[in-house]
């Protein structure tokens, strides 16, 4: 009976301790960075533009197809929804980023924040990625 109760309050302990299970804005940050270097890889293999189109609720991947573009549907370039409380901002307003098959981009910011902090998301036009701490939100 004791041996049971023990086993009762560990698990208890261990239950209360898991994380939510929601994402954090630091994975959400780094995940969204990794998708973009993927479409820029994308776009070096398959020799044709690769664009991310970002919102407010997703961001979505399309490749250049003739002169139209195609939604790119297969993992790892599905539709993502940002996670509930995010909130993202683009610098200038630019809500997409274009990859060239050079490897090049046209530059882009996008600014991730939930709570009182935040990661901005940076594009240059040399096509690197990158993720660092916002200032102030």
């Amino acid at each position: 009976m004791v041996v049971l109760m023990i086993m009762g309050l560990l698990a208890t302990a261990v239950i209360l301790t898991l994380p939510d299970g929601k994402m954090s804005l630091s994975q959400e940050s780094a995940r969204f960075a990794a998708r973009l270097l993927r479409a820029r890889e994308e776009s070096l293999l398959t020799n044709r533009q690769v664009r991310v189109e970002v919102s407010s609720a997703d961001y979505r991947f399309d490749i250049r197809d003739g002169r139209d573009w195609r939604a790119l549907d297969k993992a790892p370039f599905v539709t993502t929804a940002w996670v509930e409380e995010t909130r993202v901002a683009s610098r200038d307003g630019a809500g997409a980023v274009v990859f060239e098959p050079t490897g090049q981009a046209n530059g882009a910011e996008f600014t991730l924040g939930r709570g009182g902090s935040g990661y901005v998301v940076s594009v240059d036009v040399a096509g690197n990625v990158a993720v660092h701490a916002a200032q102030a939100l």
